[in-house]
């Protein structure tokens, strides 16, 4: 990687830059394809490390817990110091038994049904801060294109414009609250504009208000308007970050969905299927 992009990339995500010079690396993310890659890279290298981390911890608490039950009921069992008692004997053998039993249940709930819900987490987790940290300058309000990252009409005294462009700068430095604001004011003049929809939805994924995400992604969903719908997958993505009973099923049929109609993230979702 470029030396140089990492510094300016470790700068910009620390909050270490002036406003200005926020401004000219979100350009150079939209135009220069070299850096935007190298950021990807970054996010993407970043995420994967907070899962490693979290599943070592994980495995180390299951460990420790095993050990304490090997501990408890193998070596803290009181035993008559001089009597042998016979590796066959029925009631040791099957008290043993029972003991194995146990813990290979644990194992096997463990692996089988706790692991992939974090899989599916980690998945969901990596792509929001890979492909959905950013949003592009160039989107105008309705009248304009309504094209995701395409410039429209530009009317230089458009208040909404420049709420939606402030709004955008703020999602794009992660102050989430304040954006939200934003894109609510423009909602209010313009409550049917699809990009500003998917935008408050960004911000309620990123702000883990699940709830609310979804309300916005199933408003798009159902817009037949809309060509390539990124919706599906977003709402696939809210529910498997938000992995309530339930969620992950519905997340699968919605991928399988995605791939079905080669809507936007069908790449990701045929992926994700053969994981989940």
């Amino acid at each position: 990687m470029n030396q140089d992009y990492l510094e300016q990339i470790e700068a910009y995500l620390n909050g270490e830059m002036s406003p200005v010079d926020q401004s000219l690396f979100e350009s150079a993310l939209a135009s220069d394809k070299e850096l935007s890659h190298t950021y990807k890279m970054y996010r993407t290298i970043e995420a994967d490390m907070r899962g490693f981390e979290k599943y070592k911890l994980e495995d180390d608490l299951l460990k420790n817990t095993l050990s304490t039950l090997n501990k408890e009921y193998f070596k803290n069992e009181p035993q008559p110091a001089t009597r042998v008692i016979p590796l066959y004997s029925n009631r040791i053998f099957k008290m043993a038994a029972a003991i194995a039993a146990s813990i290979i249940f644990v194992l096997v709930s463990y692996f089988a049904f706790f692991r992939p819900a974090e899989n599916m987490q980690v998945l969901a987790d990596a792509y929001l801060k890979e492909h959905l940290q950013q949003i592009s300058q160039t989107v105008s309000v309705p009248d304009d294109t309504l094209q995701f990252g395409v410039a429209g009409k530009h009317h230089a005294k458009d208040t909404n414009q420049d709420s939606l462009a402030i709004g955008i700068t703020a999602y794009n430095n992660q102050e989430f609250n304040t954006a939200l604001g934003y894109f609510r004011g423009v909602l209010k003049k313009y409550p049917n504009d699809k990009n500003v929809k998917k935008y408050t939805g960004l911000v309620y994924l990123h702000t883990q208000a699940y709830d609310q995400a979804l309300r916005e992604f199933d408003e798009l969903a159902n817009n037949p308007d809309l060509e390539n719908n990124s919706a599906l997958f977003l709402k696939a993505v809210t529910l498997m970050l938000r992995n309530q009973p339930g969620d992950k099923k519905e997340a699968k049929q919605l991928l399988q969905q995605v791939v079905k109609t080669h809507a936007e993230g069908s790449k990701e979702a045929a992926e994700w299927l053969q994981k989940l």
